[in-house]
């Protein structure tokens, strides 16, 4: 199933068995234990109420690819950050690259190397040195556990919380690209391999009063055109000793993404480019 037609589905379901409450005196609408399926290479929910923002999803990906934690970089693409700094710190958490980009990718691709029926290729996210007061960015994302059955590789991602908008719009493509990048990685040792499915799972996925209209926009809007990512060049790779290295693709992407920054001249089908230029973009039906 394509993205738009999951948030879709999700909006609808929230809005018919879903209930309202109040989180730090904010109000959402919400959903309690759901699960969604993706399929991995067709992430990006693009709606005529709501574009896609490609020149955040490029920044996002580029700050992900550098482990930066620092939030002046991302800023360059939202100010959304700039208010979830660490108390006494210019850092974030959330920066998922510097969580999974080493030891946690490694051991997934170790244990589904050396067992293909393993049920233990497992990454984590959120850790317990989150969990102290005054952190304003509590990681969302639990863990990531990839399995191989019928010779296909299927992806669960656990999440804590997830807002549809802030959350999950750019949540699913990264987690899509590394389903992707970790199918790659595996062809070495299992050259038939093919991708399966994208298991999306949230305790709790939500949307807050500011984008209770929108929604309903969404919802009534006809099916409209999406988009499909196929990752044929991985743009990192985890050495041996566990340490993530971009490969030439992947510093060619970075690259490209920063001359735009401090700019006013490139527009949102500028970073489109670069997302289809590296990324296998196309449009889909």
């Amino acid at each position: 199933m394509n993205a738009n037609s999951v948030f879709k589905n999700i909006i609808e379901d929230i809005l018919e068995i879903g209930t309202t409450s109040q989180p730090r005196d904010m109000r959402v609408n919400e959903l309690s234990i759901d699960t969604r399926e993706f399929n991995p290479t067709q992430t990006i929910a693009n709606f005529e109420n709501r574009k896609f923002n490609w020149k955040y999803f490029a920044g996002e990906l580029a700050w992900y690819l550098n482990r930066d934690r620092d939030v002046d970089y991302i800023g360059n693409f939202s100010g959304f950050w700039a208010h979830l700094t660490n108390p006494n710190s210019n850092e974030i958490n959330s920066n998922y690259g510097s969580l999974l980009f080493g030891d946690q990718l490694k051991w997934v691709v170790d244990s589904l190397k050396a067992d293909k029926n393993t049920r233990q290729a497992i990454a984590f996210l959120n850790q317990p040195k989150f969990q102290f007061e005054g952190n304003k960015d509590f990681v969302c994302t639990m863990y990531m556990n990839f399995f191989i059955r019928n010779n296909k590789l299927n992806m669960k991602v656990q999440m804590r919380s997830n807002d549809v908008f802030y959350g999950l719009t750019f949540d699913a493509p990264f987690f899509g690209l590394i389903h992707q990048h970790m199918r790659l990685w595996l062809l070495e040792e299992y050259p038939d391999l093919e991708l399966g499915t994208y298991y999306h799972c949230a305790d709790n996925i939500h949307y807050y009063e500011r984008h209770f209209e929108l929604a309903d926009k969404i919802k009534k809007e006809k099916n409209s055109s999406t988009y499909a990512m196929n990752l044929n060049k991985p743009l990192f790779y985890i050495d041996e000793n566990g340490k993530s290295q971009l490969t030439i693709h992947g510093s060619n992407f970075i690259e490209d993404v920063n001359s735009a920054i401090g700019t006013d001249q490139f527009t949102q089908n500028y970073y489109y480019n670069i997302i289809s230029k590296y990324l296998n973009t196309n449009i889909v039906k």
